[in-house]
């Protein structure tokens, strides 16, 4: 059953956890532009900003290096997945994943709305969480709604790496459970490939970083000391299973972009 102090939190303050004061202040430290017309939202999600300031420090220097015109919403609000969506899909319970549909779309309206009256005429997502909720709430507004990968590979400019990575796209399976919608996850690998000197070894998508039998094959399919990630749930994951045998990093894509576009 979905927790309904959880669904209020949403309401009252938009994310589910607590009053989002301390996701806002890494934000403002930051510098992140909030409530400004834009021409493209960005959607961070409820648990990046804590969980990944330094990421979100190098996202907005690459964003700015590019010229993107860009604004952080007045008060995102959680699209619900984390909170009760990914737990009915665990539990296959499908009472409670209709119920996910129902109160997403309401939530992920309310950022529709944000963004429409700031002028932007995209969403960007950074939190790969929130995809399958907007890939199911895309038919209630003309905003399109795309990916932060795709907003970088729209803008790139050009850089050099010399280095060899691994890159794990990710398998997206929970996401199958809530949505037919297709995704794409070409546009990484497409920037990745314009990046000078930089050689790119593509890790199986196919194995899924949440079933430890597939993490297993991941972590010794890794041929560098650096793997590049583009779900932020899969960088976690990937950080916590190669810090156990050390030497790798695990590394978000827009580090590795700003790194190329500084030694350019």
């Amino acid at each position: 059953m979905i927790d309904q102090r959880l669904v209020e939190n949403i309401r009252r303050y938009g994310t589910f956890r607590d009053d989002g004061s301390g996701r806002r202040r890494v934000l403002d430290d930051i510098g992140y532009p909030v409530g400004e017309r834009a021409e493209y939202a960005i959607v961070m999600g409820c648990f990046q900003p804590e969980g990944m300031p330094h990421v979100l420090r190098d996202l907005k220097a690459l964003l700015d290096h590019l010229g993107i015109s860009y604004t952080l919403l007045p008060r995102e609000y959680c699209c619900g997945w984390m909170a009760f969506g990914q737990p009915a899909v665990m539990a296959r319970n499908e009472e409670d994943i209709a119920g996910y549909r129902e109160l997403s779309r309401e939530f992920v309206a309310q950022n529709f709305r944000q963004a429409e009256e700031l002028g932007a005429r995209s969403i960007a997502l950074f939190c790969a969480a929130c995809e399958p909720s907007y890939a199911n709430c895309a038919d209630a507004t003309d905003l399109e709604v795309i990916s932060y990968s795709e907003l970088l590979d729209r803008h790139w400019r050009g850089g050099r790496l010399d280095r060899t990575v691994d890159y794990y796209a990710g398998c997206y399976r929970f996401r199958r459970r809530v949505t037919s919608e297709p995704v794409d996850v070409g546009h990484a690998a497409r920037i990745l490939g314009k990046v000078e000197g930089l050689k790119v070894n593509h890790l199986d998508s196919t194995q899924c970083c949440y079933i430890p039998p597939h993490m297993e094959t991941l972590a010794d399919s890794v041929t560098s000391d650096t793997v590049v990630a583009i779900c932020t749930g899969c960088y976690q994951n990937l950080r916590r299973k190669l810090s156990e045998k050390g030497g790798c990093q695990v590394r978000m894509l827009p580090e590795i972009l700003l790194e190329a576009v500084r030694k350019a």
